[in-house]
């Protein structure tokens, strides 16, 4: 196997879905060939880490953790190969009134994780009350991890589009933006500021946005004008990617304004319009 150069093993290795649970089997068996393919297998093996546990199982999640932490101790070198974050599922956990938040497994993980480019959050409710503060700060930490550029988030619930962005200014480095179906934006019960949302408010530096997807149906008024407004902290005017959603009722002229304030920087344009009904 010595004879490979190591650019063909990492091609031939970068064929390996890690995402498939059968092929991350794969990854493993590849890593014991021989000393040369150990890099290139771990490099697809770690490149995406996805807890396993769901938020609300909180005792079993909180062992994954440290057990990352763990493998990070005793093996460094695989940080450098850790590039997407899937955070825990977070869909239920307004049903469940003991739940645990995530510092304290969290805190010894963050520091290794210096190569994390992607994180991807799922059925986050960050107007929750049941939502306890020290699980928003976890949240918050995560996002504030200098590497990070790509915040992906599913099916979020916020209470209007200040309550997002105070959210989702931690990301300091932030680039690339999505947003997917069954984001909303607006509560019945809205929350007042905790400390960690009133802290946001000093963070004045704009972020340049290069990619923005916005692919959410309901409940999203003006969330397009918002962000050509004074509030926002996304600077969208060098957007060379651009996905979005356009409703039936959208009657404003905010789409036309939010091309016109991209202007010639914009590369790749994708619409997605309501399906017709028969």
């Amino acid at each position: 196997m010595d004879i490979l150069a190591l650019e063909l093993i990492d091609e031939i290795i970068g064929h390996v879905d890690e995402k498939d649970g059968l092929r991350r089997f794969d990854l493993r068996t590849c890593s014991l060939v021989c000393r040369f393919w150990v890099p290139s297998s771990q490099r697809r093996l770690f490149h995406r880490i996805k807890f396993k546990y769901p938020l609300w199982q909180y005792r079993e999640l909180h062992a994954e953790i440290r057990r990352l932490d763990q493998l990070l101790l005793n093996s460094p070198h695989i940080a450098n190969y850790i590039r997407v974050l899937k955070l825990p599922d977070m869909t239920y956990v307004s049903r469940f009134t003991d739940v645990r938040g995530l510092d304290e497994p969290l805190s010894p993980l963050l520091p290794k994780l210096t190569q994390v480019q992607k994180i991807e959050i799922h059925g986050l409710a960050w107007n929750d009350l049941r939502l306890e503060r020290d699980l928003r700060q976890s949240l918050c930490k995560v996002l504030e991890l200098p590497s990070v550029s790509f915040v992906c988030i599913y099916g979020a619930q916020f209470n209007g589009m200040d309550d997002f962005m105070n959210f989702i200014s931690h990301a300091r480095s932030l680039t690339c933006l999505l947003l997917y179906p069954d984001a909303t934006w607006m509560s019945q019960n809205p929350v007042a500021l905790d400390d960690t949302q009133a802290d946001d408010n000093k963070h004045t530096e704009r972020c340049c946005i290069s990619r923005l997807d916005m692919r959410f149906r309901r409940n999203n008024p003006g969330s397009v004008s918002w962000l050509l407004g004074p509030r926002s902290h996304l600077d969208v005017s060098h957007i060379h990617t651009l996905h979005i959603y356009l409703p039936d009722e959208a009657k404003d002229d905010s789409f036309n304004r939010l091309l016109c304030t991209i202007g010639s920087s914009l590369k790749h344009l994708f619409i997605s319009l309501p399906c017709l009904s028969w």
